[in-house]
């Protein structure tokens, strides 16, 4: 399976991800977390299995099978994950 991989343009920790058969599901209302809010294309990306490190693909194919996508907030491109150097911690 070839992964569609899409970011919120508001949310930048927000991604949708679809495949080829399920893009039309992108339109659906409540696929983004801002209603109207843009999903930008970050790109196609092939199967990986564990090596993964954004997402469960096994997760991900069960929910777009079952409603033609898969969403999740990325933790690592999460601002306030890290104390920045020049803080204290």
């Amino acid at each position: 399976m070839n992964f569609h991989v899409f970011q919120c343009k508001t949310d930048k920790d927000f991604f949708v991800v679809t495949d080829e058969g399920h893009l039309d599901a992108l339109n659906s209302p409540g696929v983004s977390p801002t209603p109207g809010d843009e999903l930008i294309k970050v790109g196609v990306f092939g199967e990986m299995g564990k090596d993964r490190a954004a997402f469960d693909e096994d997760f991900a194919k069960r929910s777009i099978e079952s409603q033609g996508f898969y969403r999740f907030h990325s933790k690592a491109y999460d601002p306030l994950g890290e104390t920045p150097l020049g803080m204290p911690g």
